[in-house]
C-alpha cells in the first residue's frame, strides 16, 4: 500500500510539474464533463488533476484520506479541498460528475456513484502490468484497466473507453535523490547508485539533471450515472 510522506509528496510534485501528465488527463476528461459543472475527485493526492480541471472552468471538490498530500494542493478559486474517507460522504452530497484517478475498486466506486453522481463517472486506470520502481518486475494485481473493464462487463455495465499514452516519468535533482526514490518503493531492494544510473537519462537540465523515462498507456473508462443506478454492487 502506498504511504504518503513529505519526501514522496516532493517527488510526485516534481513529476507532475515536469511532465504535465495531469493536464493531459484533464484534457481527455473534459469532453465528457458537464460544461461549468461540479466535479468531485476521489483520492486526489496532491490535487494536480483537480487543479487542472479548475483551470478549465469547473468547480471541483478534491478529497483524500491522508492529510499530508492535501497540504501541498495548489490553492486556486473553485477548488474545495477536503480530508476524509471518500466512501463515507453524506447521501445528500451530489455532484454533476466524478473522477477517480488510479484509485478505488470497481464495486465501491460504483456504489459511491449511485448515490453521489448525476451524470458521468470517469475512471483512469493503469494499463501496464508491472510496478515501475522495483529492482525486479512485480505484477500489479488489482485496479488495472483490463481488470476493471472485465469486472464492469461481468456486472453488465455499459461504458466507453479510451487508451492513450502519458508521460509518467520522474525527474531527479541528483543521483542521490534517484536512489532514495527507488528505496521508497522498494526498501528491501536497496538499489545502489550503480544500479539506478542505467535506468536514468541525463537531461542537461541543471535543476533536474536525471530523468526516469516512463511513457505509459492509460485507460480511461467513462460511465453514465443512469446506467449504473440499479447495478447490484453488493
Amino acid at each position: 500500500m502506498f504511504v504518503w510522506t513529505e519526501e514522496s509528496a516532493a517527488f510526485w510534485a516534481d513529476s507532475a510539474a515536469y511532465t504535465g501528465a495531469y493536464g493531459l488527463l484533464a484534457e481527455r476528461a473534459e469532453k465528457h464533463l458537464r460544461p461549468g459543472g461540479t466535479v468531485f475527485e476521489g483520492g486526489c493526492g496532491l490535487g494536480h488533476l483537480s487543479a487542472a480541471l479548475v483551470r478549465r472552468g469547473f468547480a471541483v471538490t478534491a478529497m483524500d484520506l491522508s492529510p499530508l498530500p492535501l497540504r501541498h494542493v495548489e490553492a486556486c478559486p473553485s477548488l474545495a479541498v477536503r480530508q476524509g474517507d471518500v466512501f463515507t460522504l453524506p447521501d445528500e452530497e451530489v455532484y454533476d460528475d466524478a473522477l477517480f484517478c488510479f484509485f478505488g475498486g470497481v464495486k465501491e466506486t460504483l456504489r459511491w456513484a449511485q448515490i453521489h453522481c448525476r451524470d458521468k463517472l470517469i475512471l483512469f486506470k493503469k494499463n501496464w502490468d508491472t510496478h515501475r520502481f522495483t529492482r525486479d518486475p512485480e505484477a500489479i494485481r488489482k485496479f488495472t484497466y483490463p481488470l476493471t473493464a472485465a469486472e464492469l462487463k461481468g456486472l453488465g455495465v455499459p461504458f466507453e473507453t479510451e487508451v492513450f499514452e502519458a508521460d509518467m516519468g520522474q525527474p531527479f535533482r541528483s543521483l542521490a535523490d534517484a536512489v532514495r526514490f527507488f528505496r521508497l518503493y522498494d526498501p528491501e531492494g536497496a538499489m545502489t547508485e550503480g544500479e539506478v544510473l542505467p535506468r536514468l537519462t541525463e537531461t542537461g537540465d541543471p535543476t533536474f539533471p536525471y530523468y526516469l523515462p516512463a511513457i505509459r498507456p492509460v485507460g480511461m473508462i467513462v460511465l453514465r450515472a443512469e446506467d449504473i443506478r440499479h447495478i447490484n454492487t453488493r
